[in-house]
């Protein structure tokens, strides 16, 4: 039997006499010509195949058409061509994504920018409410120094006038007194 002279032959495949022989497959008979009659195909009619017929042709026409159109189409490439797209395909993915990458980044740097702006107008406009803060206090101070020094004059004012009220209140009950 093949199946014990060859490993393939299991699967339908047998060789010739020789181990040189090219491997060939190995057919069984058609069903519908088995003598025993057992399982066997009805064979079709005429009028069964002209119906059938017309459309596997036109089935087989479309596929060769497309097939055609494919071939045409197909574009043969050698090893090195091949392995040059692919490097370049890969090459420009990387581009592509280093390039979206860079993007994000300016837009990124683009935000810190602006955001960077405003707290420069913050700090800008924080810097001039602390002059003008500095300066009230300033203002403040000067004003609160004159005050002490009014204060201070119109103290020594009323000490002034105290004392002369006083020494007017001796003078007038000196003369108060001498004249009875």
């Amino acid at each position: 039997m093949a199946s014990r002279d060859h490993p393939g032959a299991a699967h339908g495949l047998s060789r010739g006499s020789g181990h040189d022989a090219p491997a060939t497959l190995a057919m069984k008979p058609m069903p519908m010509l088995d003598a025993s009659g057992a399982g066997a195909v009805p064979l079709l009619s005429q009028q069964d195949w002209s119906q059938v017929l017309p459309g596997t042709l036109e089935d087989a026409r479309d596929a060769a058409v497309a097939l055609r159109e494919l071939v045409q189409d197909a574009v043969f490439l050698d090893e090195d061509c091949y392995s040059s797209a692919v490097d370049h395909t890969q090459y420009q993915q990387k581009l592509h994504a280093h390039q979206k990458r860079i993007h994000e980044l300016e837009n990124e740097a683009a935000a810190l920018r602006a955001e960077l702006e405003r707290k420069d107008e913050q700090l800008t406009a924080a810097a001039a409410r602390q002059r003008q803060s500095q300066q009230q206090v300033a203002e403040l101070q000067q004003e609160l120094e004159n005050n002490a020094v009014v204060f201070r004059v119109h103290y020594q004012e009323l000490l002034t006038r105290n004392e002369e009220i006083e020494r007017l209140k001796v003078v007038i009950e000196g003369l108060s007194g001498t004249r009875p």
